[in-house]
């Protein structure tokens, strides 16, 4: 048997941080699950699993829940149809108290949409394709769930499938909420683990089972991410066969840049523009000391590059080079030393506030530079 597997979609997201091209990202996200769906059709899959996180929260619109289920539809009303397997991840998870998963729109699914939802184990049996398919929702607001642990081969089915939304234990990721180690993964027996949770591509193989978490369809904002991508899997005969495809239109990048090597705003706006690519959200972080006299307008650089980035974010965590001042400068009975001193005393009461901090030392570096220029005119 054939089937696509996908995970951490998030449907209509806030994507706050991306301001005005929020919305955009949104419509890029609903048009990668949209291809994502083309690309079952095309390969004629048997199933379609959605492993958590296809809403961006445990209350979605109505009408993103509507749209959403119109493309879900389009699999049922195949020739033959493709079942659907949908489980709640860590954002629309499952409640006892009824919500997203015990909605009206629930009750109303064809019979090839099975919903893994409930507080604890649940398999749905696919005789058709000889076939079982297992998985635990996460439970809102529970701490320390193991989302793999429990779930065990069924002997009766020719094919078992786990579907499970938890962080893999590795040593450099922490998850109270969910997460699964290697021995759990091999004990499951299974012949397929589809994860979600991970927005990027990720394949484990723990004794004889494999296990991959496709990542997102679209990227999910900022960071360090390629084109979305979904996992086509064939089962049967031998060992799980795994392919990659990319659905996603975007994808993002993350680069610091040290202040101490450019020369100012134009300098930073011609390197960026070397990377020019309206598919891309770049994130360039300046850091490093600025020497005594040089500016960088952060916002000025990102105005100017705005068409040239699907999104464009300058953070600016440089620091003044003030060490480069001469203790005799900084005697506080002459102008520049109180000014430091001064500014210092500021930005050590704006500790914690990140952003109060980063404007106290900025006018730090900014009245350096005025005084120490009109200190070398009256020398002149």
């Amino acid at each position: 048997m054939r089937l696509l597997h996908t995970a951490d979609v998030h449907l209509d997201a806030p994507n706050g941080q991306l301001g005005a091209r929020a919305a955009d990202l949104r419509e890029r996200t609903w048009a990668a699950f949209e291809r994502a769906i083309d690309e079952a059709l095309a390969r004629q899959v048997q199933l379609f699993i959605i492993a958590g996180d296809l809403f961006d929260r445990r209350d979605p619109p109505p009408q993103t829940v509507a749209r959403a289920l119109r493309q879900i539809m389009r699999l049922t009303a195949a020739n033959p149809p493709i079942d659907v397997l949908l489980l709640p991840g860590t954002h629309d998870c499952w409640t006892a108290t009824g919500g997203l998963w015990d909605a009206p729109w629930t009750r109303t699914l064809p019979e090839e949409v099975h919903l893994l939802a409930a507080g604890g184990p649940l398999t749905a049996r696919l005789p058709h394709l000889d076939a079982a398919v297992h998985g635990c929702a996460h439970r809102c607001d529970e701490r320390g769930q193991r989302p793999v642990c429990t779930l065990r081969a069924d002997e009766a089915a020719a094919i078992n499938i786990g579907v499970a939304h938890g962080s893999y234990e590795r040593g450099d990721v922490e998850d109270a909420g969910s997460a699964f180690s290697d021995p759990e993964i091999a004990a499951t027996g299974m012949d397929y683990l589809a994860l979600g949770h991970w927005h990027s591509w990720l394949e484990l193989r723990a004794g004889e089972v494999i296990a991959v978490n496709p990542g997102s369809p679209e990227v999910p904002g900022f960071g360090s991410w390629a084109r979305g991508s979904v996992a086509v899997v064939t089962l049967g005969g031998g060992p799980a066969q795994v392919e990659r495809v990319e659905v996603g239109s975007l994808y993002a990048e993350q680069v610091t840049l040290d202040v101490g090597d450019l020369s100012g705003t134009e300098d930073l706006i011609g390197r960026l523009e070397q990377r020019a690519d309206p598919d891309l959200l770049l994130h360039v972080r300046l850091g490093g000391l600025a020497s005594p006299g040089m500016m960088i307008d952060a916002d000025a650089a990102s105005e100017r590059l705005r068409d040239a980035f699907f999104a464009l974010r300058v953070s600016d965590a440089s620091h003044p080079a003030l060490d480069s001042l001469a203790e005799a400068r900084l005697d506080e009975r002459m102008t520049l030393g109180r000014f430091v001193a001064l500014a210092r005393e500021r930005i050590e009461a704006a500790q914690g506030d990140e952003r109060q901090e980063r404007i106290a030392e900025r006018a730090l570096q900014i009245g350096v530079s005025m005084l120490r220029q009109r200190n070398e005119g009256e020398r002149r």
